[in-house]
C-alpha cells in the first residue's frame, strides 16, 4: 500500500474510508480520519512507512466507527500521536456505545452492536474549534460541516484539498444509498452552501472512489438528492403515515434493502426529513391510538 498524491504535500490512503495525509519536510505528517478496523490501521502504517513519514496528529471529521475505528491501534503504533476532534464528536469516540444508544433511543439491541456502528473507544487528546488550525507549523482550516452529525468537521489543507468526511457524498454513493444518512437537513443544506462558496481545488469525500477536481457539480448533486427525498416524502404523506410506515413506503419506492442496523440508520434519516418539513410548516403530526402520524398541510 502506498500513499496516493493529490497535490503538493497532500496525499491519501485509499480505502472504504479514505484516510487523508498531509506531510512536511521534517518527515512528520498529520492524518485525517483512519478507518473502521485494525486491518486499515496496518495499511496506513505500511503506507506511511513506505514514504518515510511519522504521524504527529490524527484529525477526526466525526465519531462514526468507519472513520475512527482504527484510531486506537494507530495510537499504539505511534506513541505520542495526538488524536483531535470537535467537542461534539469527542464524547462519541470515548463512549463507544453512545452512538448506538442514540440511534436506538435506549440500551441498544445486540443486532446493532456491529463494527460499522461500534468502534473501539479511544481517548481524544484535544478538541478542535472551526477556524484556522496551526499544526506542524502549517496552517489548515477546520470547517464546521454539520448535518451528517452535529459536530462534523471538514479539513482544508494549504494545498487547497478538502477532506470532507461524510459532509459530501460522491454521486456513486448517492446512487447506491438514495436516502442518505443525515441527522439535520437544514444544517446539511447550509453546509453544502458554505462549501460551494469555499475555494476548493480538490475534494475528497471519505467514501469517494476518486479525487474530485470540480466540486461544484458534486455539491449540487448532493443538494438535488436531498430535495428529491423531500419531494418523495411529501408525495407519500398525501395520506397520514407513521415514521415506520413512511420508511417502508420509501424502501419500496427507491428499492432500499435493509437489515436491522440499516433499518435504524434509515429511520434516523426519515426522522430528520420529517423534522425539517415540520419546521418548514409543510407537514404536521397527530397522535391517534398510540401512533404518531405525519401528513402534508
Amino acid at each position: 500500500m502506498e500513499l496516493v498524491k493529490i497535490h503538493g504535500h497532500t496525499y491519501y490512503v485509499p480505502g472504504a474510508t479514505n484516510a487523508g495525509v498531509y506531510s512536511t519536510k521534517s518527515g512528520y505528517c498529520l492524518l485525517i480520519d483512519s478507518g473502521i478496523n485494525n486491518t486499515i490501521a496496518h495499511k496506513i502504517k505500511d503506507a506511511l512507512a513506505a514514504s518515510g513519514l511519522k504521524p504527529k496528529y490524527l484529525l477526526t471529521t466525526h465519531g462514526h466507527a468507519d472513520h475512527c475505528g482504527a484510531h486506537r491501534l494507530l495510537k499504539e503504533f505511534y506513541p505520542g500521536l495526538k488524536i483531535l476532534a470537535s467537542t461534539g464528536e469527542k464524547i462519541f469516540m470515548e463512549d463507544n456505545l453512545l452512538g448506538v444508544k442514540t440511534l436506538y433511543g435506549a440500551q441498544p439491541l445486540e443486532e446493532i452492536k456491529i463494527p460499522l456502528l461500534v468502534a473501539r473507544p479511544v481517548e481524544v487528546d484535544g478538541t478542535i474549534a472551526p477556524g484556522p488550525l496551526k499544526l506542524l507549523d502549517q496552517r489548515l482550516q477546520a470547517i464546521a460541516t454539520p448535518g451528517h452529525t452535529a459536530g462534523h468537521l471538514a479539513f482544508l489543507t494549504p494545498d487547497g484539498v478538502l477532506f470532507s468526511g461524510d459532509a459530501v457524498f460522491h454521486p456513486a454513493i448517492l446512487a447506491k444509498y438514495p436516502l442518505p444518512y443525515l441527522q439535520d437537513i437544514k444544517a446539511q443544506l447550509t453546509t453544502l452552501e458554505c462549501l460551494t462558496d469555499l475555494e476548493i481545488k480538490y475534494l475528497l469525500p471519505a467514501h469517494s472512489p476518486e479525487v474530485i477536481t470540480d466540486p461544484a457539480p458534486v455539491l449540487a448533486e448532493n443538494r438535488r438528492q436531498i430535495h428529491a427525498c423531500l419531494d418523495m416524502i411529501t408525495e407519500l404523506l398525501a395520506r397520514p403515515l407513521t415514521r415506520e410506515d413512511l420508511l417502508a413506503e420509501l424502501a419500496v419506492q427507491v428499492n432500499i434493502s435493509m437489515d436491522i442496523p440499516q433499518y435504524f440508520l434509515n429511520l434516523t434519516s426519515v426522522s430528520a426529513f420529517l423534522s425539517y418539513l415540520k419546521d418548514q410548516d409543510r407537514v404536521a403530526c397527530t397522535l391517534e391510538k398510540g401512533r404518531l402520524y405525519f401528513y402534508i398541510l
